[in-house]
């Protein structure tokens, strides 16, 4: 009698599922709401460009299709240790494509700028200083001298 009722359960499931399977195949659950997505340009698709019509493909390469920064860096690099002449992929990446390097650059000495306080929860307001133009890497120490109206950061 177990058996049977095991048989009885499975054979339901069998039939549910293949009720599920009919109304899959037409139409009924299928998503007509479908992204298209964006062309992915590789870096192998730039060098092919660059080597068979030049610099101005690549250019309408970047306008027409988004195209990652990195593949065309990579194509360079891959061009180079061909022992491709790319001087002018070089300056279109230069005057096209930013460096790669996220926010603003590190300041060097002699440089002025403004930096907005922050204040986090209840604590105090503060500011995040960058200390690579006086020598100090990670964990290094740094004095902090608090005056009037300024505060002087400054080596060991």
């Amino acid at each position: 009698m177990i058996g049977c009722r095991g048989t009885s359960s499975l054979s339901l499931a069998v039939t549910s599922l293949n009720n599920a399977l009919s109304s899959l195949n037409d139409g009924e659950f299928v998503s007509t709401d479908k992204k298209k997505r964006a062309a992915q340009v590789s870096y192998k698709d730039v060098m092919i460009a660059y080597l068979a019509d030049g610099v101005d493909a690549v250019d309408r390469l970047l306008t027409q299709t988004p195209t990652a920064s990195a593949a065309i860096r990579k194509a360079l690099k891959a061009l180079r240790d061909q022992g491709v002449a790319a001087a002018t992929l070089e300056a279109l990446i230069k005057a096209r494509i930013s460096d790669g390097k996220r926010g603003r650059q590190s300041p060097i000495v002699g440089d002025e700028r403004t930096y907005r306080a922050q204040q986090l929860a209840k604590a105090g307001a503060f500011i995040n200083l960058p200390v690579t133009p006086l020598g100090i890497a990670k964990r290094g120490l740094v004095v902090v001298r608090f005056e009037q109206d300024r505060i002087v950061v400054s080596k060991p």
